[in-house]
């Protein structure tokens, strides 16, 4: 992927970083069938404290106090918009749903989009990736808890449901629509001006 490496050095820069995290869990219905879906999101600030264009090293001081060097790859192309004092933010954005649809087909599919600034401008690129999973409820065992799923490659599993009582809000031929998604941004702001 043409953006891979600068997101990835935007991770490791971020893992360096203090970062703070936040998480949220809702598990609810919708058209009267079971819904749940997580979210955690981290957040990492860093101010830049040198920079040197010749070799591409980007000195960082996190939120923490701590000093982090990193290298910026060669997709960074509006390096010489950094200069000393700018803040840099990362956001790592992960998501979970499963609901359930009324009939339908298995299947599995993904995409992965990304963006970066344009030229001139502060550094800037953000990318996601979204893959989706539908399996079939094959079979039901209320006396035991469970559902037999039937995913799009044929492959046959039996889960057993957080809350049993979402069993009686399903059917078989219902499909569970399992959604994974991750996004990341970065950015440079500039420096605030001295008062």
């Amino acid at each position: 992927m043409k953006y891979a490496a600068p997101i990835l050095a935007t991770l490791l820069a971020a893992n360096a970083m203090a970062a703070t995290a936040s998480s949220t869990a809702k598990v609810s219905t919708k058209g009267g069938k079971p819904y749940f879906e997580a979210t955690e999101t981290t957040t990492a600030h860093a101010l830049v404290l040198s920079i040197n264009q010749s070799n591409r090293h980007v000195k960082l001081k996190t939120d923490a106090g701590d000093t982090v060097k990193v290298v910026a790859p060669a997709e960074v192309t509006n390096l010489a918009q950094i200069k000393k004092g700018d803040m840099v933010n990362i956001t790592y954005t992960e998501k979970l749903t499963i609901h359930v649809e009324a009939g339908g087909a298995a299947g599995a599919s993904a995409e992965v989009t990304s963006s970066t600034a344009k030229p001139g401008a502060k550094p800037s690129a953000s990318a996601s990736a979204k893959a989706q999973v539908k399996a079939t409820i094959t079979a039901i065992d209320k006396t035991k808890g469970t559902a037999m799923l039937k995913g799009p490659e044929g492959n046959e599993f039996e889960v057993t449901p957080l809350h049993p009582e979402n069993l009686d809000k399903v059917k078989v031929g219902d499909v569970v629509v399992f959604t994974y998604s991750q996004a990341v941004a970065a950015s440079v702001e500039k420096a605030l001006a001295s008062k």
